[in-house]
């Protein structure tokens, strides 16, 4: 008896429903290998980022004729010089900065409400502000950060653990990445059939080009937004200037939201100051990342990161709903893979559709 395509639908869709029902039912199996895999997921993730980070100067080294070995050996010992000099110069200055932040969280807080206060009680060519409660609505915004603020330093403990592992794994693994380099890609292509050898190739080439553009840029243009930033917050004598520029290049890690979350707590803390203080960080901000976005942004990623904002910023969404921190940080190469997977296949399929002899 011949089954219609509509019941062979319905069937597959209901084969598929008791797979997810019998997976949920047998969650006790498969929790251990996910938290493993949580566990060494960032671990990975990191010593990727340094690996295409780093990968360029180990190249470079080894067209000297330095064995790959002793040029990772070289770079470690660079790295290591160049964290002792932040540890003696930067660091003091980013501790004592940090530590009267932290000291002074309750203070800026009720600073902020009262000069919302003060600015609801204005009136602006006989426009009131009364009518808007910002600061209950700011007051809730803040106790809501420092409850996750709390959360997060309830959970010190796997914080130091996490941070335990990484420290202990990523050298280890970062050295065999540059030392090996792409032997890793030749071996899959290797076992891939041979009729889509020269699809698995094409396909390996732009991910390596893409991961590595995107890494290298992604942190020239954090270093760039952070220091413009810092320039400017120097010019205002913002408090914190050093830490508040830090924490916006490293939020600019994240593609576009990034840049809005790092710039909210330096207007609000130039926001205690006064209403003029915090006009000028915004625009402080405004112009660091006009100047990253249109000098530094289209010379280190060129037509790579050809993706619309909208799509950066609901995958950047989705990802941190389902993974947290560590999925935002992979969400952007994640989807760049997919899509560079996707168009070969595609493009595949398409070459393979045309005629004989046709272009």
């Amino acid at each position: 008896m011949k089954i219609g395509r509509f019941y062979q639908a319905c069937i597959s869709v209901i084969l598929v429903l008791v797979i997810l029902y019998l997976l949920s039912r047998l969650e006790f199996l498969y929790r251990p290998v996910m938290l493993a895999f949580n566990i060494l997921l960032l671990p990975f993730v990191v010593s990727f980022f340094f690996y295409y980070l780093f990968r360029p100067l180990v190249t470079q080294l080894h067209r000297w004729k330095m064995p790959k070995w002793l040029a990772v050996i070289v770079l470690f010992i660079f790295l290591f010089t160049v964290v002792a000099l932040l540890v003696v110069l930067v660091w003091p200055t980013l501790q004592s900065q940090t530590v009267a932040f932290v000291e002074n969280l309750p203070a800026l807080a009720t600073e902020v409400q009262n000069q919302l206060t003060f600015l609801q009680n204005q009136s602006f060519g006989g426009f009131s502000l009364q009518e808007i409660d910002f600061s209950s609505k700011v007051s809730e915004y803040l106790e809501q950060a420092i409850n996750y603020a709390s959360v997060y330093l309830e959970n010190a403990v796997s914080i130091v653990t996490t941070l335990a592992l990484v420290v202990g794994t990523v050298p280890v693994l970062l050295y065999y990445m540059l030392k090996e380099d792409r032997k890793g890609y030749t071996s899959f292509v290797r076992f891939s059939p041979v009729k889509y050898r020269a699809d698995a190739i094409e396909i390996f080439n732009s991910i390596d080009k893409m991961l590595s553009e995107f890494v290298i840029g992604r942190v020239v243009c954090c270093l760039a937004l952070g220091a413009f930033a810092y320039v400017g917050f120097l010019i205002v004598d913002l408090p914190y200037s050093l830490m508040l520029a830090i924490f916006v290049g490293a939020m600019n890690m994240i593609p576009y939201i990034g840049s809005i979350i790092g710039s909210i707590p330096c207007v609000l803390i130039a926001f205690t100051d006064s209403f003029t203080t915090a006009v000028w960080v915004l625009v402080i901000i405004l112009l660091a990342q006009q100047l990253e976005g249109n000098l530094i942004s289209p010379f280190v990623y060129g037509r790579t990161m050809d993706i619309h904002p909208l799509t950066t910023i609901v995958v950047v969404l989705v990802a941190g709903a389902v993974s947290g921190i560590v999925g935002i940080m992979i969400s952007i190469p994640v989807y760049m893979i997919c899509k560079i997977v996707i168009l070969q296949i595609a493009e595949h399929f398409e070459r393979k559709s045309m005629p004989d002899g046709a272009t």
